[in-house]
């Protein structure tokens, strides 16, 4: 071998050095490599830990973008800048929520399709490919958020691992473990959240639909001293003398 080979190939004396594209490390100064690594790492502990919140926002505003743009350029086509402006709100209204739906379609579309490349490699069966495939497709349109939740975990782990390689951490048992780590406890972190979130909810629910307090007997009116009327429909006492709710 060349001298310098393992050098270039990002090894030296059986260690690994930092990481990068081919050629990268060449034109790229040490600390800048260290600065690209620690946002590597950083972005992925983000996506591992809270990736479903800016998964959402991320395709929202991507949505949003085009669908005003298009929007702009039909309206403007068609009636003018006014127009224009008007019909590129209501394109970014739309593409916001579109492109959310589309998102979680495709991933679903994704996991039937991994799902079906691993039940023919081990089973065989096209027919029972397929029906693992169509429901491995409905399950992650019925859970979305768990599955957006566990995919960016893993993304972000992936991404973890990879910034500590550019950080130049050479014990791949520590990369690996950290890796895997981070994945397993942000999809914990992203699932828990997601109950704790509709737990919430169902709160919130329940205390809206909650029965209205009942009347109090004898009650009576603080201006006029008169017997007030308790009035179920609006969960209020009226008085007859003043004709005004309390």
């Amino acid at each position: 071998m060349p001298k310098g080979y393992y050098r270039g190939a990002g090894f030296e004396g059986g260690s690994m050095m930092q990481q990068g594209p081919p050629g990268f490390e060449e034109n790229t100064s040490p600390e800048l490599l260290l600065l690209i690594g620690a946002v590597v790492l950083c972005l992925g502990f983000v996506l591992a830990f809270a990736g479903r919140v800016a998964w959402k926002h991320v395709m929202s505003f991507v949505g949003g973008a085009i669908g005003g743009i298009f929007g702009f350029v039909f309206g403007t086509a068609v009636g003018g800048v006014l127009v224009g402006l008007i019909v590129s709100i209501l394109g970014a209204v739309i593409g916001s929520a579109l492109f959310v739906f589309l998102a979680q379609l495709g991933l679903g579309v994704i996991a039937g399709l991994l799902t079906y490349v691993v039940a023919a490699a081990v089973i065989g069966d096209f027919v029972i490919s397929a029906v693992l495939a169509a429901a491995a497709f409905v399950v992650t349109l019925v859970f979305a958020e768990e599955a957006i939740g566990v995919v960016t975990s893993v993304v972000g782990g992936l991404l973890v691992g990879i910034g500590l390689i550019w950080l130049d951490v050479t014990d791949m048992m520590i990369v690996v473990m950290v890796m895997l780590g981070t994945m397993v406890f942000g999809a914990a972190f992203q699932l828990v959240a997601i109950k704790e979130q509709r737990e919430a909810k169902a709160v919130r629910a329940a205390a809206a639909s909650a029965p209205a307090a009942p009347a109090m007997p004898g009650r009576a009116c603080p201006r006029c001293g008169g017997p007030l009327t308790y009035v179920p429909e609006y969960n209020r006492y009226y008085c007859h003398r003043c004709q005004q709710y309390e």
